[in-house]
């Protein structure tokens, strides 16, 4: 009956120190597999790091000069738990035996001389193995990937339902969450898993604490935004506003060694806007800035109104550091479930996410510009704050926007 596996998929790697044991093994079963061999245990050490997970099968003699078959069938088994790996031996050795099955947890123990058709039928069964395994192994990587897309589409969607009912206080909220979503460097689903730790049930235990410590951050966050607004809408923003935003934080900034810049022209016109929401959208691009950079940073504020163009009339708010962009891992902190942070409560990324929400809130943006060097964010905020929008067209706007628009999606799922 044919074989429904490649068996040359990947290579049998046979070591031993008999040079014509290698040429026989080699000649032997060529026509069937992809053979490698090794002379001693350093050599095959080597070629198993430069093969990585090309290699399915080891053989290896026990008794060779340095370094023995079960000490090298122990250091693979630790570096590589799912090559399957078996013991050949000439000597009737018992305890050989014994070590190589508890240290080293050998797949089958081959007595010398070799039988053929017995060793065909064994390296058969044991490639057959190894496929099965890393067929497993990648039905289960593919899954996960899944589930962590549908996770973070989750969250995406939560965040901005939240948003939608908090109704008049909060407006746009798909329109903060995909310029959220335009700050990141890359695409949020290109993440890497490490399989042996998700299978281990204290990782979910955790995971799970971790949820409920974002999702308590979230719902804390987008509170204090809904009631910090109350009755603030027509209020004035100037450059008064702005420059007592960032002088509340020099102190905590200089205590951290980091210069803050006070670019705002003190000539700024005004703009009818909710004060307290711009004052507190100032205060958490601070609180961000603050959290990611380290002693020696600087960060700099500049403020111009714009005269011309659609946006004529509108304030724009620059904030830039010496930083080299803003990490992927902080904004994976919010979007991505199997993103962990020590304190959730302290996640930049929420402080940022809640900034968009705010400017678009406003009727304004963030946005971080293609091809900066450093960080740098361009908040826009028109003249005028636009009109309430209610609670019920506020959600249904958000849900129905969410299922037609193929960029967000393109973004949270990259691998479709």
């Amino acid at each position: 009956m044919q074989n429904q596996y490649d068996l040359k998929r990947y290579a049998v790697l046979y070591v031993d120190d008999e040079e014509k044991a290698l040429k026989y093994f080699e000649k032997s079963f060529s026509d069937e597999f992809r053979i490698l061999t090794a002379s001693s245990a350093a050599e095959g050490l080597k070629l198993i790091e430069q093969h990585g997970d090309d290699i399915g099968v080891l053989l290896s003699d026990q008794r060779m000069p340095g370094e023995k078959g079960v000490q090298l069938l122990e250091r693979v088994r630790q570096s590589r738990p799912r090559l399957v790996r078996m013991m050949v031996t000439a000597y009737a050795d018992y305890d050989a035996t014994v070590d190589a099955v508890n240290l080293g947890n050998i797949f089958r123990y081959v007595s010398k001389p070799i039988h053929m058709e017995d060793m065909r039928n064994t390296l058969h069964r044991a490639m057959e193995f190894y496929i099965l395994q890393q067929e497993h192994h990648d039905l289960l990587r593919e899954k996960l990937s899944v589930l962590q897309n549908m996770l973070v589409t989750d969250r995406v969607l939560g965040l901005g339902i939240v948003a939608a009912g908090l109704g008049q206080n909060l407006r746009q909220p798909l329109r903060a969450v995909h310029a959220f979503l335009d700050l990141t460097p890359g695409r949020l689903g290109q993440s890497s898993f490490d399989l042996d730790r998700l299978r281990d049930a204290s990782f979910w235990r955790d995971f799970h604490g971790h949820v409920v410590k974002q999702a308590g951050s979230i719902a804390t966050l987008l509170g204090d935004l809904q009631n910090g607004q109350a009755g603030t809408a027509g209020s004035t923003v100037d450059a008064a506003t702005i420059k007592a935003v960032l002088a509340s934080h020099k102190d905590a900034f200089t205590t951290k060694g980091i210069e803050l810049v006070d670019n705002v022209d003190s000539a700024l016109p005004a703009i009818q806007t909710d004060a307290a929401a711009v004052i507190k959208m100032l205060e958490l691009l601070l609180q961000t800035e603050g959290a990611l950079l380290s002693s020696g940073a600087k960060v700099t504020l500049s403020a111009e109104g714009i005269k011309d163009g659609a946006d004529a009339g509108s304030l724009r708010l620059t904030l830039t550091d010496s930083a080299s962009g803003l990490p992927a891992a902080t904004l994976r902190s919010v979007l991505d479930p199997f993103a962990t942070q020590e304190d959730a409560q302290a996640t930049p990324g929420l402080s940022l996410l809640g900034a968009c929400f705010l400017a678009s809130h406003l009727g304004g943006s963030i946005r971080a510009p293609r091809g900066a060097q450093n960080t740098r964010l361009d908040i826009t905020l028109p003249a005028t704050a636009p009109a309430p929008q209610s609670t019920t067209d506020g959600s249904r706007e958000f849900i129905t926007n969410v299922l037609m628009n193929d960029i967000l999606w393109e973004r949270l799922l990259p691998n479709v």
